[in-house]
């Protein structure tokens, strides 16, 4: 720098007239901005020194002994502090109209003098209704609770945060909130008034409710499913105790008549903890791809049975196959359970419609991942469902008939397949409206291969079982059954007792084993047999009341690993067993 004056080095404070004469412009002033291109344009910048700002421009001289002028300019204080006051000023502005929370302020009277967008979408007031106004958002039963927080505000200076409490909409509705206030004071530090952000809490609600529920499904789930697992024990001795007794050619017409009912009734139940296990989502499922539309159109006939003649059955299900992945069996009962609880709701008669049609989610919507699904819509007519029992019809047992009339476990065994199936299902009902039934079932590409096999007589063997199972009660019908079919049988009560049979002179074509047993089960057992009996370990059979060892379900699932579900009948038992031991008699019948 060649030379500059005094009042260059007083605006840029520098000393002057020391030894700054001489030294580079970038050395005295590093803020200073870069030296322009000869003949091209001037450069500038603006620099704030704390008590003021000042501009550097930098120009090229283009002739004489001179390469560059360089100017500046101060800016004066207020100038720049009303500048940042009014960017600032405007900084809060944006981002308190951008706040999801409501924002207000009020005077010391209580008066209100600012008001944010939010605060005109939870509460309904706009600004120009509201502003000058008495705070209006407390509700009288609440007002001394108010006043008392207030007046902690204003007088004593003290805010709060997190108090929850109730407050007005315009149309008079209430609204939970959470509160966080602080006070306003002015420039000498008197409290003028206070603010107050308010957090709506009827999303948060909602998804407590909502968790609350799904525990308590999940429990009830875990209640059902213990439950049905003892009733199948008990079921798996009164089948075997009847079809052993059906074997017995000695019996008169009477008697197998009578047995003949046994078997009958432990059928029905056997379907009713069927259900239980359902909704618990315990029970193994052998889902298949199926058309859900060539479903409905087939199970037509079976439910104009069900509803009677007073109601008018209506279908709209698409030309177009959508296919799911679901057990055929359990997508009966789901069209059954929503036909018999329409058909209860309409004892006038009235209109019962099943809908088909294809949804798809671009993004999560709990419970349902994004995708594309089925949606199998039923619209009844009837009565509606009252608002007050709406969160409870999906759990088991809970039903409004009167004593005798209904298990209710219908809309249980709805619930339980459409979540076992990875889909959901809801609900939307008023009160003498009728009710709309929607369930979701994720679509899949491509149907799978279909297997029939036709009806078979009772196939027997000679070999070798050993049974392990727990239950004293079980564990007796179940030999003397393996032995009507002629088997010759070992029976162990546990997996600790078969793994001490085995290691000895015991040798076994197939182990039937229970799955759930103290001391070791039946998956536990099965590992330490492979780990001990390397080479010579024989097939393993499962057989339980319901499932329990989510790996195994896997197994099963998939076909690769075999497993009967209690109760287990006499036909049922003697074909499972020849297709793990003989499998080539069956293909050969």
């Amino acid at each position: 720098m060649l030379e500059f004056d005094p009042d260059f080095a007083r605006i840029v404070e520098l000393a002057w007239p020391s030894g700054s004469v001489g030294r580079s412009l970038a050395k005295l002033l590093p803020w200073a901005p870069s030296l322009p291109s000869p003949g091209g344009p001037p450069t500038s910048v603006q620099h704030d020194l704390g008590h003021v700002r000042v501009e550097l421009l930098i120009r090229p001289a283009n002739t004489g002994p001179v390469a560059y002028y360089v100017s500046a300019q101060q800016q004066r204080t207020e100038t720049v502090l009303a500048r940042q006051l009014r960017v600032a000023r405007q900084t809060l502005d944006s981002v308190i109209e951008a706040s999801p929370l409501a924002i207000l302020t009020v005077d010391e009277r209580q008066r209100v003098v600012m008001w944010n967008r939010a605060a005109e979408r939870t509460f309904g007031w706009t600004r120009d209704e509201i502003l000058g106004r008495p705070y209006p958002l407390v509700p009288e039963d609440e007002r001394s609770d108010f006043e008392e927080l207030f007046d902690k505000v204003v007088l004593r200076g003290s805010g709060f945060t997190g108090v929850e409490s109730t407050r007005l909409r315009k149309d008079g509705s209430r609204v939970e909130m959470r509160m966080h206030t602080a006070p306003l004071r002015d420039a000498e530090e008197r409290v003028t008034g206070a603010m107050a952000m308010l957090e709506d809490l009827t999303k948060t609600r909602q998804l407590e409710e909502r968790v609350r529920h799904s525990q308590k499904m999940e429990a009830v789930g875990r209640l059902a499913g213990g439950i049905a697992h003892d009733f199948n024990n008990l079921l798996t001795v009164v089948f075997g105790a009847g079809d052993l007794l059906a074997l017995d050619r000695s019996l008169s017409p009477s008697a197998r008549e009578q047995v003949s009912e046994i078997l009958s009734v432990a059928q029905s139940a056997r379907e009713l903890v069927a259900q239980l296990m359902t909704f618990s989502r315990r029970q193994v499922v052998r889902p298949l791809v199926i058309d859900l539309n060539e479903r409905l159109r087939e199970a037509g006939k079976l439910l104009r049975r069900l509803i009677g003649n007073n109601v008018t059955l209506e279908f709209d299900i698409p030309d177009i196959p959508a296919w799911v992945r679901l057990d055929p069996s359990q997508l009966d009962q789901v069209l059954v359970n929503l036909a018999v609880n329409a058909a209860d709701a309409m004892p006038e008669g009235g209109t019962l419609r099943y809908a088909s049609s294809v949804r798809e989610l671009t993004v999560a919507a709990e419970p349902l991942a994004a995708g594309r699904y089925a949606c199998l819509e039923v619209r009844d007519s009837g009565t509606g469902i009252p608002a007050d029992i709406l969160p409870q019809i999906f759990e088991p047992f809970f039903t409004t008939k009167g004593a005798g009339s209904g298990t209710g476990l219908g809309l249980a065994n709805v619930y339980g397949v459409a979540r076992q199936s990875g889909g959901n299902v809801e609900v939307e009902s008023e009160q003498g409206e009728g009710a709309c039934f929607r369930v979701h079932l994720p679509l899949v590409r491509r149907p799978l291969r279909r297997t029939h096999s036709g009806p078979h007589a009772v196939p027997r063997g000679d070999e070798r079982i050993l049974l392990v199972e727990d239950n004293a009660g079980v564990r007796v019908t179940m030999a003397k059954t393996l032995q009507a079919l002629g088997y010759t049988v070992t029976v162990a009560c546990d997996g600790v007792e078969a793994l001490e049979l085995l290691a000895g002179e015991l040798v076994v074509d197939l182990v039937l084993t229970d799955l759930s047993m103290p001391r070791m089960g039946g998956a536990e057992m099965a590992k330490q047999l492979a780990a001990r009996l390397a080479g010579r370990v024989p097939p393993v059979m499962y057989m339980s009341g319901n499932l329990d060892v989510e790996e195994l379900r896997e197994q099963v699932e998939q076909g690769r690993a075999k497993f009967l579900q209690k109760p287990v009948s006499l036909r049922d038992l003697s074909q499972a067993i020849r297709e793990v031991l003989a499998p080539a008699e069956l293909l050969g019948r």
